[in-house]
């Protein structure tokens, strides 16, 4: 990868910093970062195999930096900082500029990279069976519409670890498990291995390519493409209708937050994209689908946060 810097600074050397760096690292783009600075540094001194120094070392570097703490406040304060002593200063999102990668591409990467980092904590969480009823009992939208699909030979997209296999399995011809992540196609793989029906695929998180034309009953993903850029959303769309048969359908669990389209999945409500009901239903017709029926759900509390919608090629 071309990329403008030669050397950057990561400022802060606390868990985001260290994300930060891991995620360079997990890019191939470890060299490119000289070193991380932080008032702690005398405390910290070193990240994974990088020096922390105090920010005057860091300043006389002569470096751009790529600020990685969280919140707004903080950054702005920081940022102001650096400018005043003449120094270029790239909130982490900003990453994607100095690498000279497309922003679309560079949030893909690190929504995945992300959910690596957070695999544990947050497949615990969603495994409780209270959460996982938000999907599965009787009343709810998406169970309601899940009924509507054929189950002959269906995808799951954006799979994770399993968690929804175990409610319809038993229902369901053959079952080919979609994910990102090749940690996750891993996983589910030992939990799965004793079920004959299932086939695996890690894919490049914006399409089916090695899924056959015209060979799927119905596809269904959520609490997955909620999390996903627009442009993403609509090369799934697109590759789903290929990938059905005739009268096949898709059920989507997809973002309805459309409050800043400057958004993007670390500064919304939930890791939302931006997206609204009837920005989705355009992209589908655009893509080549009917749409069935869509409702708009609430997520903790947010109203109107999600959409369900129901789709047929």
């Amino acid at each position: 990868m071309n990329t403008k810097y030669k050397k950057i600074i990561i400022y802060g050397a606390g868990k985001r910093g260290r994300w930060c760096l891991d995620f360079m690292k997990w890019k191939g783009l470890e060299d490119l970062v000289w070193g991380l600075c932080d008032k702690k540094y005398d405390e910290i001194r070193f990240v994974r195999d990088k020096q922390v120094v105090s920010y005057e070392e860091a300043r006389r570097a002569n470096l751009p930096f790529l600020v990685s703490c969280g919140e707004q406040k903080v950054y702005d304060d920081v940022r102001c900082m650096i400018e005043r002593d003449g120094l270029e200063v790239y909130p982490f999102d900003g990453l994607y500029k100095m690498i000279g990668e497309e922003q679309a591409v560079f949030l893909r990467e690190w929504c995945a990279f992300y959910h690596i980092n957070s695999n544990d904590s947050w497949f615990e969480e969603a495994e409780d069976k209270a959460e996982i009823m938000l999907f599965w009992k009787e009343d709810t939208p998406f169970y309601k519409y899940f009924k509507e699909l054929d189950l002959e030979n269906v995808i799951e997209l954006a799979c994770g670890r399993g968690r929804h296999l175990p409610y319809y399995h038993d229902k369901a011809g053959k079952v080919t498990l979609v994910d990102i992540l090749a940690e996750n196609i891993t996983f589910c793989k030992d939990r799965f291995k004793d079920l004959i029906n299932i086939c695996y695929y890690q894919n490049n998180g914006y399409d089916l390519e090695k899924l056959s034309d015209d060979s799927y009953t119905s596809l269904f993903t959520y609490d997955s493409v909620v999390h996903f850029e627009m442009m993403d959303v609509y090369s799934y769309l697109k590759d789903t209708y290929r990938v059905l048969r005739k009268g096949g359908r898709a059920l989507f669990h997809h973002s309805a937050y459309d409050a800043d389209p400057k958004t993007d999945f670390a500064h919304s409500p939930h890791a939302r994209c931006f997206m609204n009901k009837d920005i989705f239903a355009y992209l589908a017709y655009r893509a080549g689908f009917d749409i069935l029926s869509q409702t708009l759900i609430d997520w903790h509390g947010i109203k109107g946060l999600d959409c369900i919608t129901l789709l047929e090629k």
